[in-house]
């Protein structure tokens, strides 16, 4: 059933899935989850050539409260940020040739990569937390395309990440938030991308962004534009 059609039903359905998950990925019982987590809504997410659908927290500032009283990082994954948008538009609007191999990194609720498999792309969604992976194997299902999700921490899970490859397509949406970030990614891409392929970055202007273009500008041709607030890199090899 598409997502745009989901009643109260299929939510209940769709919630008992998530919930096993869930649980499962963060190792708890399912009595264990934060409430906020469980209560879910779909959004739907205007691209161009159609909308696309995803699956998320209904409450975030709930789900951020709940997570800092336990203890666990705020869920930046669990809403969509504009960065992510403008990334998925910029794929529906210049989609990969059917086949093509598409990563997303940091995929949060993977906006990007449901719009690369509308496309015909082999996406793998990945992300840092858990809990991401369980909402992004939804929003694909929802959307009714195929794509697989992976739990990956760059600095943990780098080596295995690159076996998984090469990628025609690597996107990232807001990932330079941090310096290790930008370092990690700077080592790691080249090993992801295929001969002939290209990295599309969505940025808001973090401070490590220059320190990441600087580090790929040896073996990597750039294109930028704006796109209000946000900065969208394209990188491919020269």
């Amino acid at each position: 059933m598409k997502a745009a059609q989901q009643g109260n039903g299929a939510l209940t359905a769709v919630r008992t899935t998530l919930t096993a998950q869930l649980a499962a990925l963060r190792g708890v019982a399912p009595g264990a989850l934060p409430a906020p987590l469980l209560d879910v809504a779909v959004r739907r997410v205007e691209l161009p050539g159609g909308d696309v659908y995803v699956l998320l927290p209904a409450d975030w500032e709930a789900l951020r409260h709940e997570e800092g009283a336990a203890g666990r990082p705020v869920p930046f994954w669990a809403r969509p940020w504009p960065s992510g948008l403008a990334l998925a538009a910029t794929v529906a609007e210049e989609p990969p040739a059917p086949g093509e191999r598409v990563l997303e990194l940091g995929c949060g609720l993977a906006v990007p990569s449901i719009a690369a498999a509308r496309a015909g792309g082999a996406v793998l969604a990945t992300d840092g937390a858990t809990d991401a992976i369980a909402f992004a194997a939804h929003s694909l299902a929802l959307n009714e395309v195929a794509g697989d999700v992976a739990h990956v921490d760059w600095a943990e899970h780098g080596e295995a990440l690159a076996a998984r490859g090469p990628f025609d397509l690597v996107l990232a949406a807001d990932v330079l938030y941090t310096r290790a970030n930008a370092e990690t990614a700077v080592r790691l891409l080249p090993r992801l991308l295929a001969d002939g392929g290209e990295v599309r970055i969505a940025d808001p202007g973090r401070t490590n962004a220059c320190g990441f273009l600087a580090g790929m500008g040896a073996s990597f041709s750039l294109d930028s534009r704006r796109s209000g607030d946000l900065s969208l890199y394209t990188l491919r090899r020269s």
